[in-house]
């Protein structure tokens, strides 16, 4: 339940709590492969939205540090 708030209260609030940041990963990484994918970003439209932004070495993924 807690962590369905945090993500419903938009990405900006995970990005500064690590540790809230990890769980998020964990749910939004579907495949398990440690970052999140565009596809993956589609389950949360505030992070989709800042996708490229995000992702600041330009690999197509969101890793835990970009993340964070």
């Amino acid at each position: 339940m807690y962590m369905t708030v945090i993500l419903l209260s938009g990405a900006v609030g995970l990005f500064s709590q690590p540790q809230t940041g990890k769980l998020a990963v964990q749910q939004l990484d579907t495949n398990s492969d440690g970052v999140i994918s565009w596809s993956e970003s589609k389950q949360l439209p505030r992070l989709m939205a800042q996708f490229k932004d995000l992702d600041v070495d330009n690999s197509g993924v969101i890793s835990r540090a970009e993340f964070d």
